[in-house]
């Protein structure tokens, strides 16, 4: 193998290292992220309940097309 090919084949391979450890990264991101959207999504769910509930606690509901009484 002359020196050019020999050269060219460690580039290759140096970039397809470098290439594995950004995947790599990447996917640990993703799967950080994906925890996160997880413990988001069951906060989401919380709140709603939980403002289900204090609406419902002997408040009357909001009228939906009254005017203000300012009108």
């Amino acid at each position: 193998m002359s020196d050019d090919h020999e050269a060219r084949l460690i580039q290759l391979e140096t970039k397809a290292s470098f290439q594995e450890v950004a995947i790599q990264d990447m996917s640990e991101v993703m799967a950080a992220q994906g925890l996160a959207i997880e413990r988001l999504e069951t906060l989401v769910q919380d709140l709603r309940g939980k403002l289900k509930e204090l609406s419902g606690e002997g408040q009357p509901p909001l009228p939906e097309n009254e005017r203000p009484p300012h009108y």
